[in-house]
């Protein structure tokens, strides 16, 4: 039977910087971490700037002149409304 090596944390801790010490990395590490970069805008479509000019026009159709909706409009139906009128 094998003796039995007992060591304290503090002993193996020691152990543990002696030993650092004494290696060296050899070479680069394995794997590196690419920072990721955001590629380059894309050019709007022809419906998005289409869009602009049909939310003007769905906003005057759809709010009053204090800036609340009208009766029967809502969010959901003023975009409709753009969607519909942009293809036009």
């Amino acid at each position: 039977m094998a003796p039995e090596v007992r060591m304290t944390v503090e002993e193996y801790l020691q152990l543990l910087e002696r030993t650092a010490d004494n290696v060296q990395r050899v070479g680069r590490p394995a794997r590196t971490i690419a920072k990721e970069t955001r590629g380059p805008r894309k050019k709007a479509g022809k419906a998005l700037r289409g869009m602009k000019g049909a939310m003007k026009k769905a906003h005057a159709r759809a709010k009053k002149k204090d800036g609340s909706f009208r009766k029967g409009w809502d969010q959901a139906r003023l975009m409709k409304y753009a969607h519909k009128i942009r293809g036009k």
